[in-house]
């Protein structure tokens, strides 16, 4: 199949994506203006970031705040979010609506960041005491935007034309080989890993989302073969049946069991 080519116009990301790149960027700005010059301690962010032993011992709500926190010292940490939310997310708000495209950023987000934990714990090479930024939703978003788009191309940032399918070999590739060479990002070596699975997971294509429509469906199949053996057990639980009588007769019959 020939790729399909999108439009080359600027994308239009609806309230749900503009309201987290809005919210993204200000916090940026307002810790950075509190650390960088108003002599706030760095201890500021400790609330919002994803520290491993914190959550283990049930501080959750640092999976869903650490993805709008990004490095103050590297703007370019929190632009790329921004870029990738600008760029892939307004085709998947257009689909979804506003609800849906915030529960999928903050669900795959803290997905992503509750694996990174986990993992951890079990294997120390790639253990990282605090882990911040919005690279897994970013990569959520990313994959579930190619998994829709296989065979179509974008010119990402204007420039790059990229498929569906190699936007999921670049991401994927780069990882592993962040992996390989131990450069752990702010958000840790196996969050974005966490984000591509909460892309397959919770995207359409999700096989959760295909095993609840069939549940679905057979609960419906069900409901209906109910509704049609009503009126059958109806007819054998009766008395007498009724049945019809040829009209034009100038007397009403006396039994009402039967219908003109």
């Amino acid at each position: 199949m020939r790729p399909e080519h999108t439009s080359m116009g600027f994308p239009k990301p609806g309230k749900a994506l503009l309201g987290m790149m809005i919210a993204i960027g200000c916090i940026w700005v307002m810790f950075t203006l509190g650390v960088k010059w108003a002599g706030a301690g760095v201890g500021a962010l400790d609330p919002f970031l994803v520290i491993g032993d914190a959550v283990l011992h049930g501080q959750v709500w640092r999976l869903f705040t650490a993805p709008l926190i990004h490095s103050l010292g590297d703007p370019w940490h929190f632009i790329t979010t921004l870029l990738g939310l600008y760029f892939l997310g307004p085709s998947l708000e257009a689909r979804w609506g506003a609800g849906r495209t915030l529960a999928f950023l903050f669900g795959s987000a803290a997905f992503a960041f509750a694996l990174q934990v986990a993992v951890g714990a079990l294997v120390p090479q790639v253990e990282q005491a605090v882990v911040f930024g919005g690279l897994g939703m970013i990569e959520a978003v990313a994959v579930a935007w190619a998994l829709a788009h296989r065979h179509a191309t974008v010119r990402l940032f204007f420039v790059l034309p990229v498929t569906g399918t190699m936007l999921l070999v670049f991401i994927f590739v780069m990882s592993v080989l962040n992996v390989i060479a131990m450069r752990a990002p702010p958000e840790g070596l196996i969050t974005p890993f966490g984000g591509m699975l909460a892309g397959y997971l919770f995207g359409d294509f999700s096989p959760l989302r295909r095993f609840y429509l069939r549940m679905r469906f057979r609960q419906l199949q069900a409901q209906s073969a109910a509704l049609r053996r009503v009126p059958a057990a109806r007819g054998r639980s009766g008395g007498v049946p009724l049945r019809v009588i040829p009209g034009g007769q100038k007397d009403p019959p006396k039994d009402k069991r039967y219908l003109n």
